[in-house]
């Protein structure tokens, strides 16, 4: 009978981890496989919901460019984001979303009544959101059609954040933060003292950050309670970056760049000379990188120090890219998109037709695609 015993409890033991194994695996599916941002090489603003700026893919050696896509209208502040086929997308004020192949052939637009500077993000069942200035973030189907619209109380600038239960963050010109469903319905919203141009993050525990006009960076939990808010001195339209542990960066038009602990505790401050319009991104080693309208754009260890400036000829509100190389991608006010090797020299430079305000984005080929003032999309790669 002891014997029967043992096997017995080896048997139920055996059945025991391959239920465990079976219920992490479906677990592993659930959160990495459905209901989240595109398998793509670049889904949504700044690249993941922690808004890190960093690609797993290297970009190009050289300033060649491949091709030009002319929109029908200025390209502000909408960032490319890449499908998972490929396609590119961007808006422009000419109100259209706009759907390029990766040979720079149209492949469809969208039309919306107000002008397009909210940058596009796609999901893993290839649906694409994006905000307009007539206040709809709307959700089209990989073909351009419309499959839902969400309605708000003033334009929407920011960007819509895909976290890895779906839930798409964003905010708009109303005062308010707003968490809704990959349905279309509400899950919360959250009222500010003032205009919501920052485009939230979402970090590994679901939590919602993202700054307001009222110059305050908040943390919301899953269900729409305000976890803390941090006062900075002037406006907040950047939007922040997470870490692996939590921690926070974000810059203000107080010219500071922030660090935060996951509880909304200061951990330093980084002083520049002028304001910080440009999100942070963060380098494979942790090293911070950003613009400011001094001209500078800078690189600044998690400890605070300044590890080097690199000095433009005009404002940065375009925010930077990072490739696996380590190489960063970022354009100016003054036409210019620069790739900056990781000691601040520079690897190569070019030149669009205006301002460019928007930020890149890095393809799986190693194309670099960025939209400028001139109305065009640039692909540039070897």
């Amino acid at each position: 009978m002891k014997y029967v015993k043992i096997e017995k409890r080896n048997i139920n033991n055996k059945t025991t981890y391959l239920f465990i194994f079976i219920l992490g695996l479906s677990l592993f599916f659930t959160d990495y496989c459905f209901a989240q941002a595109a398998d793509s090489p670049w889904p949504m603003y700044r690249h993941d919901q922690f808004h890190t700026g960093r690609s797993p893919h290297k970009g190009p050696k050289s300033n060649n460019l491949k091709w030009t896509f002319k929109a029908g209208g200025p390209i502000s502040t909408s960032s490319p984001c890449i499908g998972a086929d490929g396609t590119i997308y961007f808006g422009s004020h000419d109100g259209k979303l706009y759907a390029v192949k990766p040979d720079g052939t149209l492949k469809w637009t969208f039309a919306t009544k107000n002008e397009i500077d909210s940058s596009p993000a796609v999901a893993i069942d290839g649906t694409i959101y994006f905000g307009s200035w007539d206040g709809n973030l709307y959700a089209l189907f990989p073909d351009g059609k419309l499959k839902w619209k969400f309605k708000t109380g003033g334009g929407i600038i920011s960007s819509p954040v895909i976290g890895k239960d779906g839930t798409i963050g964003f905010g708009s010109w109303d005062k308010h933060c707003y968490s809704i469903t990959k349905d279309g319905k509400l899950n919360w919203r959250f009222k500010t003292a003032d205009h919501v141009l920052s485009t939230p993050a979402i970090g590994k525990d679901g939590i919602i950050y993202f700054g307001s006009e009222d110059y305050y960076m908040f943390a919301m939990d899953t269900d729409g309670k305000s976890l803390w808010g941090f006062g900075t001195h002037y406006l907040l339209e950047a939007s922040p970056s997470i870490t692996e542990d939590g921690t926070i960066y974000f810059g203000s038009e107080d010219s500071i760049l922030y660090c935060l602990s996951p509880d909304g505790k200061r951990k330093w401050e980084f002083y520049t000379e002028y304001d910080i319009d440009t999100s942070t991104a963060i380098g494979h080693d942790g090293t911070i990188y950003f613009g400011s309208g001094d001209t500078n754009f800078y690189a600044v260890s998690p400890n605070g120090e300044l590890v080097w400036k690199f000095e433009t000829d005009g404002s940065i509100l375009s925010s930077a890219a990072i490739d696996a190389d380590g190489i960063i991608y970022f354009g100016t006010t003054t036409n210019k998109l620069y790739a900056l090797k990781p000691d601040g020299s520079v690897f190569w430079m070019f030149e669009t037709g205006d301002s460019i305000d928007a930020s890149p984005a890095i393809g799986a080929d190693g194309t670099v695609y960025i939209t400028s003032m001139d109305g065009k999309l640039y692909a540039i790669g070897d």
